[in-house]
């Protein structure tokens, strides 16, 4: 996206159209490569307002597309525990909770400033008295529930193509949130090396990964007895998978 368009959106959504001497400082940012969501300080998610003080992994619209998939067949339930790992900001779990009133869903996330952002974005989106928890946890070192989903998504950006990454995620995001080890996969394997003892019977995992990794990631499904289905993007590309385990 251009910085004049980004400009746009900073006054239409920040400043409501009424041009301001702090606007002028906010466009110095956009111009110095910022992105936009920063600096406006929340991005929308499923109709959910996520705020971002304390630097989470920025919402991504194909976060966004399969986590909608995800509610939908939650919600051919009458009830679904879920868990949102790797939380971050707590987008995900959050956007579960808005639209079914039936969900329970744990937060599991390691970094303390993210845990407080996940507790803010509970009580911005009025969802602090629903039934939720949030877990200080190195993935599955504090979370002893078992789900009906597990919903995942890891850092898993390899190492070995930062060089491809965009120069403004490089310096402007958690690098905590991004990497996935020098193949990118450091944390799925740890991830899916215990999930299934987390799963309620007929449970399933939603994972999103980086799309050149899809036949690795299928390969450690198939030694670890899961089956894994993968599923493209509304890109058209290989962007997360559905994950069960094998009867």
């Amino acid at each position: 996206m251009s910085a004049k368009r980004d400009l746009q959106f900073l006054l239409r959504d920040k400043y409501k159209g009424d041009w301001q001497k702090e606007f002028i400082k906010d466009a110095v940012r956009i111009e110095k490569g910022e992105p936009l969501d920063f600096v406006i300080g929340w991005a929308p998610f499923l109709k959910c307002v996520i705020d971002l003080r304390y630097k989470p992994l920025i919402p991504r619209p194909e976060t966004e597309y399969w986590a909608e998939l995800a509610i939908k067949e939650m919600g051919k339930r009458k009830s679904a525990k879920v868990l949102d790992i790797f939380s971050g900001s707590g987008a995900i779990g959050i956007a579960v909770l808005k639209h079914l009133r039936t969900a329970k869903v744990d937060f599991g996330e390691y970094e303390p400033e993210l845990i407080k952002q996940i507790i803010y974005n509970l009580k911005l989106n009025d969802l602090k008295n629903r039934k939720s928890k949030v877990i200080e946890s190195d993935i599955f070192k504090n979370i002893k529930g078992k789900y009906d989903f597990i919903l995942a998504n890891p850092p898993y950006i390899p190492l070995a193509r930062k060089n491809k990454v965009n120069s403004s995620v490089l310096k402007y995001e958690k690098k905590s949130s991004l990497w996935g080890g020098k193949d990118g996969l450091y944390f799925i394997k740890r991830f899916l090396a215990v999930a299934k003892e987390h799963l309620l019977p007929g449970g399933e995992i939603w994972m999103e990964f980086d799309s050149p990794e899809k036949e690795k990631i299928a390969a450690i499904c198939h030694k670890l007895a899961y089956r894994f289905e993968p599923k493209k993007d509304q890109y058209g590309k290989w962007r997360y998978g559905i994950i069960q385990c094998r009867i």
